[in-house]
C-alpha cells in the first residue's frame, strides 16, 4: 500500500535555515521525509561496510569515504543541497573537511543514532555551531488520521489504523482493508521478527549490544510492568542488575532519549511520579502479544483477538491522550487509582491542576457506565469530565462536558492539522 502521509515536520524542516542535523530511532521516517521535502537534493548514504552510495537521477555511484566527501564538498560550494544519510557511521576525522565549506550550500546530515547528537554538538566538534538540530519521533496521531480519512472504510478504521500506522515501517505489512485485530493476529510473527530487528539496530547504532539487561526491561514494560521498583525488583531477583531501582531507572531514561520507551506523568498516583511504556504503539501491542505467547519462537502458535484487543484499547487512550493534550493546550497524565483509572487526566501547561478527564473505549459506551466514569473522573477533583468512544459518540449524561466518537476524533485531528504552518 502507498499511504501518504503528510507530516508536520516536513514543514519545519523546509522552514529551517543553513544547515541541518535530524536525528531519531531508526524506522521513524527521516530518509522518507528529506527526499520528499529536498526532492533535487543530492544523496549520499553512508553503508554499514564504511562505503558510500550517491544517488544522482536515479543513477548509482559507489565510492569511498574520502572520494564521497571531496564531492560533497564540491557540491556545497556550488550552492547545491546535498542529504548525507546514516551521518554516525561517517568516520569523525572527515568531520573537519565537510565544516571548511560551511555555509555554502545546504547540508542536510541524517543520524539515527543519540550518541551522533552528543559527538556532533560536543564542544570539541568542528561541526559545532554549524548544523540546526531537529529530532524526528513517530508520526503524530493527528497526521496518520488525517492521511488515513479518505482511505478506510469507516471513521472507525481511520481512527484504529491511525494508531498502528504512527510508526511507518509497518505500513507496507499491514493492509487497511483488513480488520485491524484480525490483521495484527495473522502477521503477528513477522511484526514481532521486524521489532526485534529495530530495537537490536538501535543498540546497534550506539555501539552497545543488546545486552540481557536491556532486552528484558523492554520486555517487561511490553509486559505492562512499569514501575522502576517493580522492574529493579524482578531483575535483582534474577542476578540481572546491582544498585535496585537507581539502575533501572538510569536505563529507563535512556531507552526514553532513544526513542524506544516514554514516560507519561502520573496525577494522584501513590508510589510512582511516572508510567514507562513503549514510545510506538505497534512496537507495544507486539511486545505484549511475544510476553504473553513468545510468538518469535513459535511463529505457527494461534495468537487470539482477545489479546490483541486487551493492548490495542489501552494503546489508543494513550495516543488520544497525546493528541487531546496538544488540541487542549495542557499536559497529558495518567491516573491510576484504587477505584479504577483514569485514561486521559489533561493538567495545565504547568503539570498541576487538572483541566479536564477522559473515559475512553473502543466499543460502545452505554449509559450506566458513561454515568459511573462521569461520576468517577468528577470525585477526584477533575473540573470536566468527557466520553470518549472509537465506535460510536457516546451518550449524554448529566456532569459530561463533551461526548466524542471517531467522526468527532477525525474532526480534531483535522483542526490540529490546519494550525500547522
Amino acid at each position: 500500500m502507498i499511504l501518504n502521509i503528510n507530516r508536520r515536520e516536513e514543514e519545519e524542516v523546509r522552514k529551517l535555515k543553513g544547515w541541518i542535523m535530524v536525528y531519531g530511532r531508526r524506522k521513524t521516517g527521516k530518509t522518507y521525509m528529506l527526499r520528499k521535502v529536498f526532492r533535487n537534493a543530492q544523496y549520499f548514504m553512508i553503508t554499514r561496510a564504511g562505503y558510500i552510495i550517491h544517488e544522482e537521477e536515479r543513477e548509482y555511484t559507489y565510492m569511498n569515504v574520502k572520494e564521497a566527501i571531496s564531492r560533497v564538498g564540491s557540491l556545497l560550494d556550488n550552492d547545491e543541497t546535498v542529504i548525507i544519510d546514516e551521518f554516525q557511521r561517517l568516520p569523525e576525522f572527515l568531520w573537519e573537511e565537510i565544516a571548511l565549506h560551511h555555509p555554502n550550500g545546504k547540508l542536510i546530515a541524517s543520524g539515527s543514532s543519540l550518541g551522533i547528537i552528543s559527538k556532533v554538538f560536543n564542544r570539541r566538534s568542528p561541526l559545532l555551531g554549524l548544523l540546526s538540530p531537529l529530532k524526528l519521533d513517530i508520526i503524530s496521531y493527528s497526521d496518520t488520521i488525517m492521511a488515513l480519512k479518505n482511505l478506510t472504510k469507516t471513521p472507525k478504521d481511520t481512527v484504529m489504523w491511525g494508531l498502528i500506522f504512527r510508526d511507518p515501517w509497518v505500513i507496507p505489512i499491514l493492509s487497511i482493508e483488513a480488520d485491524i485485530i484480525t490483521e495484527t493476529c495473522g502477521k503477528a510473527y513477522y511484526l514481532a521478527a521486524s521489532t526485534q530487528g529495530l530495537i537490536g539496530e538501535v543498540f546497534e547504532e550506539e555501539e552497545r549490544a543488546l545486552t540481557r539487561i536491556y532486552d528484558a526491561i523492554l520486555r517487561l514494560v511490553g509486559e505492562g510492568v512499569w514501575k522502576p521498583s517493580e522492574i529493579a525488583g524482578i531483575l535483582t531477583s534474577n542476578n540481572m542488575i546491582m544498585g535496585g531501582q537507581s539502575t533501572v531507572t538510569g536505563i529507563l531514561e535512556r531507552l526514553v532519549n532513544m526513542g524506544l520507551l516514554e514516560k507519561i506523568p502520573l496525577w494522584k498516583t501513590r508510589g510512582a511520579r511516572f508510567y514507562f511504556k513503549h514510545r510506538s504503539p505497534i512496537v507495544s501491542i507486539i511486545q505484549y502479544i511475544d510476553q504473553k505467547l513468545n510468538i518469535t519462537e513459535t511463529p505457527n502458535i494461534n495468537v487470539k483477538r482477545e489479546i490483541v484487543a486487551n493492548v490495542l484499547s489501552r494503546e489508543i487512550q494513550f495516543s488520544l491522550g497525546e493528541m487531546m493534550a496538544e488540541y487542549i493546550g495542557g499536559r497529558r497524565a495518567y491516573t491510576i487509582l484504587p477505584d479504577g483509572d483514569i485514561d486521559i487526566v489533561i493538567l495545565d501547561e504547568r503539570g498541576r491542576a487538572p483541566i479536564i478527564g477522559y473515559e475512553v473505549k473502543i466499543g460502545d459506551i452505554e449509559v450506566s457506565e458513561a454515568k459511573k466514569a462521569i461520576e468517577r473522573i468528577h470525585k477526584h477533583g477533575i473540573p470536566r469530565a468527557g466520553l470518549i468512544s472509537i465506535s460510536t459518540k457516546p451518550p449524554k449524561v448529566p456532569g459530561s462536558y463533551e461526548e466524542m466518537g471517531p467522526e468527532e476524533i477525525i474532526e480534531i485531528a483535522g483542526r490540529i492539522r490546519s494550525k500547522q504552518p
